[in-house]
């Protein structure tokens, strides 16, 4: 089988938009370079956009959001929402997600007690975060995001069986939810991997789906407008500009901003321009490809590489093609195999 075969191999599906493989790719690439430069591997960039990982988890959270909720309006307006599909839903949610991640616990496990710094201290805390009761370090997103992988059915039936797809009432519900998101994180102090906290920005991703798929005309409309040239150059410029000045982007009031540019940028994607093709360029799309094996795995390689006495650019680089390797192990040997495991059983 060739490169491409095994690493996109949903590049003949018509529905397929290779573009939003590079973003994905950029999105871990984001946090990779983030976390490198925090301990030190990429001074030069410690203070700008590049450096700012958790922009790289709020895109991840927006893809998802987009991509899945997508499918699933497809499928419900399609009459093919029955008790087969939904049990398919499950078993690819919890096989894409759970084995790449318990493997990674174990091997934080492991590292932790080869002396690198990195969190998971004893099997108790692994089975904690399995059942997502507790989301140290990168693991916050892991549980964040797959309460949303349950809570968006929930959401689309909502929309399909009360709504009746009704265009004002479903935008009013999606606003009413990010509203509502707003008002918790203000009065709460929300635990860092609560779905709640981070609502606003995957209910952006669930808004770009409905309006894709319930609003094609319009849709293309807004692309093929000739302001839609600047989509992306001017959400990225906002980006670089608030990455320089910003100093926390972990705080609440980033979310829906944050979400709101990189819904600009998802939507510049489709269009076929300097941007998509940008994306698409085939080394974003094999990043995006392993970006969840490179995701879980990276920390534990960049505190190994932190021990070498070598240049922080010798550093950075040794950090970026090891963990390229180890991503790329993991996809093949675990990821892979796991999903084949959907088609057999669903």
């Amino acid at each position: 089988m060739s490169f491409k075969g095994i690493f996109f191999p949903h590049d003949q599906r018509k529905d397929h938009h290779k573009a939003l493989d590079g973003l994905r790719g950029w999105a871990v690439l984001l946090v990779l370079i983030g976390h490198a430069a925090n301990q030190g591997l990429a001074p030069w960039i410690a203070d700008g956009f590049l450096a700012r990982g958790k922009l790289g988890v709020y895109l991840f959270f927006l893809i998802s959001a987009y991509l899945l909720d997508k499918q699933i309006i497809s499928v419900w307006i399609q009459g093919r929402s029955n008790l087969g599909y939904w049990r398919y839903y499950i078993l690819r949610r919890v096989l894409r997600i759970f084995p790449p991640f318990v493997m990674a616990l174990f091997v934080f496990r492991f590292a932790n007690e080869m002396g690198l710094n990195v969190v998971i201290d004893d099997l108790k805390e692994i089975w904690e975060h399995v059942t997502l009761r507790r989301g140290d370090h990168i693991f916050w997103s892991i549980s964040t995001e797959f309460r949303y992988y349950l809570l968006s059915p929930l959401l689309i039936f909502v929309f399909a069986k009360f709504f009746k797809w009704n265009k004002v009432a479903v935008y009013m519900a999606i606003s009413c939810g990010i509203l509502a998101a707003i008002i918790c994180n203000l009065q709460f102090d929300l635990p860092r991997f609560s779905t709640l906290r981070y609502l606003s920005i995957f209910l952006i991703g669930t808004g770009l789906a409905f309006f894709e798929i319930q609003s094609p005309r319009s849709f293309k409309i807004l692309l093929s407008h000739s302001f839609s040239k600047f989509f992306a150059a001017a959400a990225l410029v906002v980006f670089v500009i608030w990455g320089q000045l910003a100093t926390n982007f972990t705080h609440p009031s980033v979310y829906l901003p944050a979400a709101l540019l990189w819904g600009i940028l998802l939507l510049a994607s489709k269009k076929e321009d300097w941007w998509g093709a940008f994306l698409s360029w085939t080394p974003f799309r094999f990043i995006g490809a392993i970006s969840y094996s490179l995701y879980l795995l990276h920390i534990p390689v960049l505190m190994w590489v932190k021990t070498l006495e070598i240049h922080p650019l010798a550093q950075l680089l040794c950090f970026l093609f090891l963990s390229v390797v180890v991503g790329v192990l993991s996809h093949l040997c675990i990821e892979r195999p796991a999903l084949k495991l959907v088609t057999k059983t669903s």
